[in-house]
């Protein structure tokens, strides 16, 4: 029996298939299906070597530090992270996780309960070659900052928080580290927090170029951070479109402009982010911080810039 030819057993020449579809029909199955692009997924539950994040929930227990640290190595087992580096970051996720620990300890006793939700660890890769970096955020419900701790771009003081973790975790990131509000990741409802986060420079040769970045081109980029944003509790997007650009209306306060490949917003200090929408990832958190931000501010009565550092210490 002949083979069906692509058109359904219409032929362009008596009834024969031409010589491309023909070629195609008697390759091998892998051959063949190496010819059609696939279909994109969503980077939702994508691994983080393919642009996703890595997301674990972190007990509230004496066990917390020690599943930070196993969780991070989970997170980069596939990838050939040089030894040192993955021990820095093992160290710090560690120190993070403690520090969370002990801010949920002390925010159970002063409100004789603990708090709602559960930390986790977040781990995913941003940007390509010499700029490539291993990001960790340790995220925790108590919705609380230490007086000197900034949120915005600014980086948290070393000397911010008792004890020294902090101190370790600024030595070993060269400074790429700092705390900002957010939203959990687990969970149908996403509960507001905090995140302490630090990146680790990736040497170039370590990894794959645009390992972890979707090679999507950018109309699909900006559909699936939608869908991101949506499944991180955004959910009131007004969003239009017109050829290459995207407008994403936030809220009242935060409005995303994409402009073919890169997107940007206006932060609450006055100044305009833009990133590559490549970073997906990057992007959302981004997005989300920038919205928790707006919504403090406003919460505050500062719609118009930042939020007073002794506004957000009695968060």
């Amino acid at each position: 029996m002949r083979p069906p030819t692509p058109d359904g057993g219409r032929s362009a020449v008596g009834g024969s298939a031409t010589p491309a579809a023909a070629g195609f029909l008697t390759a091998p199955l892998a051959e063949a299906l190496a010819v059609l692009r696939p279909h994109p997924g969503s980077l939702l539950d994508a691994p983080l070597s393919a642009g996703g994040c890595f997301v674990r929930a972190l007990p509230v227990d004496t066990t917390c530090a020690a599943a930070a640290r196993r969780f991070f190595r989970e997170a980069l087992a596939s990838l050939p992270i040089p030894s040192g580096l993955l021990h820095d970051g093992v160290t710090m996720a560690s120190e993070l996780a403690a520090n969370t620990l002990h801010a949920q300890r002390q925010t159970a006793a002063s409100l004789q309960r603990a708090p709602g939700g559960v930390p986790e660890i977040w781990v995913y890769l941003r940007g390509t070659g010499r700029s490539c970096e291993i990001v960790c955020k340790v995220f925790d419900t108590v919705r609380t900052f230490d007086g000197a701790v900034q949120t915005g771009l600014a980086k948290a003081p070393v000397d911010s928080v008792s004890g020294r973790g902090l101190q370790v975790v600024d030595g070993l990131s060269a400074g790429l580290w700092g705390c900002h509000p957010t939203l959990s990741r687990l969970g149908t409802a996403k509960t507001p927090g905090k995140a302490f986060w630090f990146a680790l420079r990736v040497p170039p040769a370590a990894l794959p170029a645009d390992l972890g970045r979707p090679r999507y081109g950018p109309d699909w980029l900006v559909d699936e951070l939608a869908a991101m944003l949506a499944a991180r509790g955004l959910t009131e997007i007004v969003r239009a479109d017109a050829g290459s650009i995207s407008v994403l209306s936030i809220s009242r306060h935060l409005t995303v402009w994409r402009n073919g490949p890169t997107v940007s917003w206006r932060a609450q200090s006055g100044k305009y982010q833009q990133l590559d929408l490549a970073d997906l990832v990057d992007v959302t958190e981004q997005i989300v911080w920038a919205h928790e931000e707006s919504a403090l501010a406003e919460g505050h009565g500062y719609p118009g810039g930042p939020v007073p550092v002794a506004d957000l210490a009695a968060s």
